[in-house]
């Protein structure tokens, strides 16, 4: 019996203390979670004032030091140089109904120029040597594209025959009505040009002797 007693003391005992213990622990007060950060508010009217208008500024008047980097001499004048050789190499290396007689696979005069100076040229240019095509005669671009390359076959310098490619101009001028009409006059002013201008010096100098120029 006393044994008995005894041990319903000691656990009587643990169960009290663990009774307090937790007692103790839920009592604690619970920790307040970290909110947001606060955002940093700027204080004052005239604080604000001054913050925009310095980035105003320097935005719209005073600039950014990176934008002040001066390039080398002659840096502006090369590439635009450069802009204008590419934009005019296209032109160059085009050969267009003019350079050709009419109906024919035969250069014309200023085809004929023109095809020596592009055969000059020939070996800095990567691209390809375009004929104008022929919508309304499809056979005659192609006869013109064989005897490019037979020009050049018997000139010593051959090309592979997938750089001959036939193609519209790369500059097709201007369309519509107004085209038309300005296209118009200009060949009207052409052929007016011999009966408003003398042809040679001595015209004009017998023109102008003879009171034309009073």
């Amino acid at each position: 019996m006393r044994h008995d007693r005894i041990r319903v003391s000691w656990w009587s005992g643990l169960a009290m203390a663990t009774g307090l213990i937790a007692g103790s622990v839920w009592a604690q007060p619970p920790e307040v979670s970290p909110g947001p950060s606060q955002a940093c508010e700027r204080t004052g009217l005239l604080h604000r004032w001054i913050h925009h208008s310095a980035h105003a500024l320097q935005d719209k008047w005073i600039g950014y030091p990176e934008n002040f980097i001066e390039p080398p001499l002659g840096y502006y004048v090369t590439e635009q140089m450069t802009m204008q050789v590419a934009k005019a190499d296209p032109h160059r290396f085009t050969l267009y109904r003019s350079d050709f007689l009419p109906g024919t696979d035969r250069f014309s005069p200023t085809g004929a120029s023109r095809f020596n100076l592009m055969y000059s040229r020939l070996g800095g240019w990567l691209g390809p040597v375009v004929i104008e095509w022929t919508p309304d005669e499809p056979g005659l671009a192609e006869a013109r594209r064989q005897a490019v390359l037979v020009t050049m076959q018997m000139a010593g310098r051959p090309i592979i025959p997938e750089r001959v490619v036939i193609g519209p101009s790369p500059y097709p001028g201007a369309m519509g009505a107004e085209a038309g009409n300005n296209f118009t006059t200009i060949l009207t002013r052409s052929q007016q040009a011999g009966l408003a201008y003398p042809p040679t010096p001595q015209s004009a100098a017998y023109a102008y002797s003879t009171g034309g120029g009073q």
